[in-house]
């Protein structure tokens, strides 16, 4: 692996797109960009191999008494495990670098012994909320994806548009931001989840807007905004990354017409697959856990959940990582609270 070049850089995110896992949004230059200015430095690497090259962005940060901490955000871009380890066995040179992140969205259920006998360790903890999530295919016409949904959710979608919920799309600025921000706030505080500063979110809907790579969708009843989405795209690919809804005129299922207008949409900039981005893991939802009624609206779209192993570690200091796990990363996460009021990754 190497350092991309000049001309590699400036078409870099075709070349994400072009991984084997057909590329993701964490991964392109809006992304390391954003990192850039919460504590990040972005290393943009290549490996090439006789069958394929593979672009891969690192967000590295040095912590005292450790060193380099190296993470791939879902990446590297592979879908199986022997090509992980083409890719992975890397030094990251002269660099003081304990350990490396590796995040690939490699399903469950594949025979991961190569992966243990290379040396890999699966994480204590993962990091990017859908380690279990749900992708509707949109390659099917239009009909044939609204048909696929359960019916209550298709019924929903049609009380919405009967009821009169329109859903517009606008440009990433900072009334629009603001809009979906305090939809945030709201959302995340009725489930007990805490949220990034919005400077944080302005610089990442910023970034992947000003390359064409998001937008604003918001679900609007008699000009009162109901729900909002930003929603990534890159190349066959699409994420609803942000989302919140009010309670107020929730029995006009705005949230429903939401998501479905931004697959029309997303299908006509040809994206093929869809992320609904984070439900629970199969083995641990329950009526009582706190993300369970996501999953009851995001399951009617499509009920199959999409399973990925998570987070894997590669020592490059076994001992180092070892303090990182037992507490390091702990303290990491409450100095960034505490002092930069966001979250360590």
């Amino acid at each position: 692996m190497r350092p991309a070049t000049d001309a590699e850089l400036a078409v870099w995110d075709d070349l994400v797109s072009a991984n084997p896992d057909g590329g993701h949004y964490l991964q392109t230059r809006a992304w390391a960009r954003a990192k850039a200015r919460w504590g990040w430095h972005p290393h943009h690497m290549v490996h090439e191999a006789s069958e394929h090259r593979i672009a891969v962005l690192f967000l590295v940060r040095r912590f005292p008494g450790l060193g380099e901490l190296w993470y791939t955000p879902k990446g590297p871009g592979v879908t199986d495990p022997e090509t992980l380890l083409e890719v992975a066995p890397w030094a990251p040179g002269p660099r003081d670098a304990f350990a490396v992140k590796l995040e690939p969205e490699v399903r469950v259920g594949v025979d991961l012994r190569s992966w243990d006998s290379a040396g890999l360790v699966k994480a204590p903890g993962d990091i990017q909320s859908n380690r279990a999530t749900i992708v509707v295919d949109l390659r099917p016409d239009e009909n044939a994806v609204l048909g696929s949904f359960k019916p209550k959710t298709r019924y929903n979608i049609r009380l919405a548009q009967r009821r009169g919920v329109t859903v517009v799309d606008t440009p990433v600025d900072s009334a629009h931001s603001d809009v979906l921000y305090r939809l945030l706030i709201q959302t995340n505080a009725r489930n007990g989840i805490p949220v990034r500063p919005r400077e944080y979110f302005d610089d990442c809907w910023a970034s992947l807007s000003m390359r064409d790579q998001g937008r604003l969708f918001f679900a609007v009843h008699e000009g009162e905004v109901l729900a909002g989405a930003f929603i990534a795209h890159l190349g066959r690919r699409g994420w609803y990354k942000d989302g919140g809804s009010t309670r107020r005129k929730s029995h006009l299922m705005a949230p429903y017409l939401l998501q479905w207008e931004v697959m029309r949409r997303l299908r006509r900039r040809g994206v093929e697959d869809y992320d609904l981005v984070a439900v629970p893991r199969p083995a641990e939802l329950t009526p009582e856990h706190p993300f369970a009624g996501l999953h009851r609206f995001k399951s009617g779209f499509n009920e199959t959940v999409t399973e990925y192993v998570g987070v894997w570690d590669w020592p490059l200091r076994p001992r180092a990582l070892q303090v990182w796990n037992r507490g390091g990363e702990r303290l990491a996460r409450q100095w960034t609270t505490r002092v930069h009021h966001d979250f360590l990754y």
